[in-house]
C-alpha cells in the first residue's frame, strides 16, 4: 500500500516567502522573541551563505544591510499549513496532519485514478508550488519511510516496495529525530545521537545493521523502534484529518 509525504523544509521561512514572494531572491531571516531580545530562529540558504545563523540576535543581524528580517508570524504559518493540507487533500481522501511542515497521504487506489506513483509525485510537487510552497515529496510503502525520505532527500523520491532500507541507508541518523520539538524530547534525542555517535553509527544503514538483541539491551524498546525506522519496516496506520 503506497503512502506519500509532503514536507516543507525550513517552514517559518517558507511561510514568510509564501506571504511575500517578492523576497524569493533575497537573503531572509525569521526573528522570534520580545524586544530587545529577538533572536533569529530560521534563515534561507542565501542568508546562511552570508554567515547568518539561528541563535544570533537581531542587533547582530542588522549589521548585514542586504538581509531581510521578518518576525515569525503565526498567521502566515497557519495559512501555509492550510495550503499544505489543501495540497494533500487534492490527491487523497485520507490525509494525516503529521506536523506543521509535514503531511501524509494514503495513496491506496489512487494509481488507477491519477497515474503511476512517479506521476502522482510530480503532480503533488507541482500543486504545492502552485500554492506557494517549495516541498519535498516522497512515496514509499509505509508512512514512516515516506517521512524519513521526504525529510532527508530534496525534491521527489519514489522508493519501490522492498527497497526502503537500501534507499534510506545513506541518511544521517539525525533525520530520525527531526520532529522532536519539546525540550525533554530534544534532550533525549541529543542523548541517543551522542550514544550512536560513540558507537560509530552515523547513518541509517549502520543502525539497521546492528544486532537486535544487543541494541535492545543497551537502548531498550526505543532502540528497536529507531532500528525499525532505519530499516523502513515500521508499520502504522494514518491518523486521518477530520473534515471541518
Amino acid at each position: 500500500m503506497p503512502f506519500a509525504c509532503i514536507y516543507v523544509p525550513n517552514f517559518p521561512v517558507a511561510a514568510a516567502l509564501r506571504a511575500e514572494p517578492e523576497l524569493q531572491a533575497r537573503a531572509i531571516a525569521i526573528l522570534e522573541g520580545k524586544p530587545p531580545l529577538e533572536k533569529i530562529i530560521a534563515v534561507n540558504e542565501k542568508a546562511a551563505r552570508m554567515g547568518i545563523a539561528p541563535g544570533i540576535t537581531k542587533t547582530q543581524a542588522e549589521l548585514c544591510a542586504d538581509l531581510a528580517l521578518r518576525l515569525r508570524s503565526p498567521l502566515q504559518e497557519s495559512a501555509a499549513r492550510a495550503a499544505l493540507l489543501d495540497c494533500a487533500q487534492s490527491f487523497s481522501p485520507c490525509v494525516e496532519d503529521a506536523d506543521c511542515d509535514t503531511t501524509l497521504l494514503d495513496l491506496a487506489g489512487m494509481e488507477s485514478l491519477l497515474g503511476s506513483l512517479p506521476e502522482i509525485s510530480r503532480a503533488i510537487s507541482a500543486r504545492a508550488v502552485a500554492l506557494g510552497l517549495e516541498a519535498n515529496v516522497a512515496v514509499a510503502s509505509n508512512p514512516d519511510a515516506t517521512v524519513l525520505a521526504a525529510r532527508g532527500f530534496p525534491g521527489i523520491t519514489v522508493i519501490p516496495a522492498g527497497k526502503e532500507a537500501e534507499r534510506l541507508g545513506t541518511l544521517a541518523t539525525q533525520v530520525l529525530f527531526a520532529n522532536r520539538l519539546g525540550d525533554e524530547q530534544k534532550k533525549e534525542a541529543v542523548r541517543l545521537l551522542e550514544t550512536l555517535d560513540r558507537w560509530g553509527i552515523r547513518n541509517l544503514r549502520a543502525l539497521a545493521a546492528l544486532p537486535e538483541v544487543s541494541l535492545s539491551e543497551r537502548l531498550g524498546q526505543e532502540g528497536l523502534r529507531l532500528q525499525q525506522l532505519a530499516r523502513g519496516t515500521a508499520s502504522r496506520t494514518l491518523v486521518p484529518l477530520e473534515a471541518p
